[in-house]
């Protein structure tokens, strides 16, 4: 599998296990976050409405249990008795124990003079006839006034109340006291910057606002909600997030008066704010974790996939090559009995012809040397090419015959030593260094020590071949231990393998050697070795750099009492 196939993998599993969920998610997040921001708007200006509701109902109660007090007295007493001095402060006194909101009580005529007063101004016989608040009472039972000045010279409002005897209309009037009402307003916290105050239809205030703006100013956000209807509760918002302000207006049923609730935008909607943001951090560190997980996952499995291909493909060659191996095990076996045949038969003309030239030699020596020099050249070199045949012939008994493995348990810090030593003189005339590399108190291993001797020579003459003219030869023999196998490697620097060779290195009659050099059964026979002693050979080799066999021989667990009977039978041999 190439890296580009394992890429396009792990993207794949990237965007379709992880990527599609993670859009839909964030489709129902977002679905749920506007469902929830609309949800919790509503809420803020519900909330909004209900205060100012809430709030205008008690004012209204506030005002209307006022003068009604004040129509219960002025219809329980005569104006004559109201004029009494010590009856009006009387009364009044009572007013004040009812409710600390009354301020001052006076008596007017029908001509507006103050016939009667009880509070703590000089108000007694002034004229206020061309008063707003008396012509206004003049025509209804009850009037309440906007915030005016008046004689005292400082902001108040009154409530007036009407009342005829014998055709004479009189009047009765009280002062609210400014700063009880002015408390009973304000007595409004909503968050941070909410805030209620009171203004006319004209935009004065009639309550002074907390955020700036005292009683008689104009407000300077009327001609925000100007356009208000006057006559039911509303709702407005104006400006942006960071200075506008939401607006709940609601009528006071009594007066003129708007109550107006007012909160910055930015303070009623913080917790919308902070949940959204707190969300969206939880939904950016969840997806972050979700990517780099669906990264790693994918990277994991298409690592698995890759490595399981390759399993499959190794396992693949290496039935490919038992199949190759059997088939070649077999037709060699008949091959080299029918030719063995042939060769001894060859080998004995041979032996005879040279026997035959010795005794005919004397004869013709003296006649044709030269032609007996060459029937012997001949001769011998029949000979040797028939030991060449046997010899190759009997590489393919040896390639093809079932061994029984005679197995006894090994010391490899030992062992290994005595295979390099085998072949070290030649080494050493190549100029090759040969390391060990032998890991101490190494398992004993149980296996064949003459096949495995064969599997050493062999890649060890192969290795030495791959050396020549090489620049600082070197054949390195590292022994490991590996969980549960011993893990051999014979590596060296030579010449390596291609890619086209490394695929064909262990089939059987292939060789890189030139002809005439190799038969092509080495590494096919040391393959073999390996397989039927339970273990695994790979090769790794790179073109002009070098080449590594890594053998991996399980660790068996040795019968103590057999291998003891084993040496004893040795020893009595």
């Amino acid at each position: 599998m190439k890296d580009y196939y394992t890429r396009t993998l792990r993207n794949m599993l990237i965007i379709r296990v992880f990527l599609v969920p993670f859009a839909v998610m964030l489709v129902v997040y977002g679905t749920i976050i506007y469902f929830f921001a609309s949800y919790s708007v509503r809420q803020v200006r519900n909330e909004l409405v209900g205060i100012a509701e809430g709030h205008r109902n008690i004012i209204d109660q506030f005002l209307s249990e006022k003068a009604a007090i004040l129509q219960f007295t002025a219809a329980s007493f005569s104006r004559e008795q109201l004029r009494q001095r010590n009856h009006l402060d009387m009364i009044f006194k009572n007013l004040q124990t009812q409710s600390k909101a009354f301020f001052d009580l006076g008596v007017f005529d029908q001509n507006g003079r103050h016939v009667a007063y009880a509070g703590p101004f000089d108000l007694l016989g002034k004229s206020y006839a061309e008063a707003e608040w008396f012509k206004r009472v003049q025509n209804v039972s009850v009037y309440i006034s906007d915030e005016f000045l008046g004689y005292r010279q400082i902001p108040h409002f009154i409530i007036a109340v009407k009342k005829e005897e014998t055709e004479i209309a009189w009047y009765l009037r009280a002062t609210i006291d400014t700063y009880y009402f002015n408390d009973l307003v304000e007595n409004i916290r909503i968050g941070r910057t909410g805030e209620a105050y009171i203004v006319n239809r004209e935009g004065v205030l009639q309550t002074k606002r907390r955020s700036g703006g005292r009683i008689m100013e104009p407000d300077p956000d009327f001609v925000k909600y100007a356009t208000i209807d006057h006559g039911k509760t509303t709702f407005f918002t104006s400006g942006g997030w960071r200075n506008g302000y939401l607006y709940a207006s609601a009528p006071i049923q009594q007066t003129n008066w708007q109550l107006i609730v007012r909160q910055s935008i930015g303070d009623a909607y913080a917790p919308l704010v902070s949940s959204t943001l707190v969300s969206f951090l939880l939904l950016l560190g969840g997806s972050v974790m979700v990517v780099l997980m669906g990264f790693f996952m994918a990277a994991n499995v298409a690592a698995q996939l890759k490595s399981a291909d390759l399993e499959k493909r190794e396992m693949k060659t290496q039935l490919i090559l038992a199949g190759k191996l059997a088939e070649v095990g077999e037709m060699s076996t008949g091959i080299a009995h029918e030719i063995n045949n042939p060769l001894q038969v060859m080998k004995s003309e041979v032996a005879m012809i040279q026997s035959l030239t010795e005794d005919i030699s004397p004869i013709i020596e003296n006649q044709a040397p030269q032609m007996l020099i060459q029937l012997k050249d001949c001769t011998r070199e029949i000979g040797d090419q028939i030991n060449r045949c046997s010899h190759i012939t009997q590489g393919l008994l040896n390639f093809a015959r079932k061994r029984e493995n005679t197995k006894e348990p090994i010391v490899l810090e030992q062992f290994v030593p005595k295979m390099v030593q085998m072949v070290d003189q030649r080494a050493r005339l190549e100029n090759i260094r040969i390391v060990q590399e032998i890991e101490s108190d190494l398992p004993q291993i149980v296996s064949d020590p003459n096949q495995l001797q064969q599997v050493f020579l062999n890649l060890f003459n192969n290795a030495i071949y791959a050396l020549k003219e090489r620049i600082s030869p070197e054949i390195r023999v590292r022994v490991t231990k590996e969980n549960t196998t011993i893990l051999i490697s014979v590596s060296d620097n030579g010449c390596g393998f291609s890619s086209e060779s490394m695929e064909k290195a262990f089939l059987p009659f292939y060789t890189t050697k030139p002809v005439g050099q190799g038969t092509g059964l080495g590494l096919s026979t040391v393959y073999g070795i390996i397989k039927g002693l339970g273990g695994d050979i790979t090769l790794t080799s790179e073109q002009g750099a070098g080449s590594e066999f890594q053998i991996r021989l399980p660790i068996e667990e040795i019968d103590n009492t057999s291998v003891q009977f084993n040496h004893t039978l040795s020893q009595r041999r």
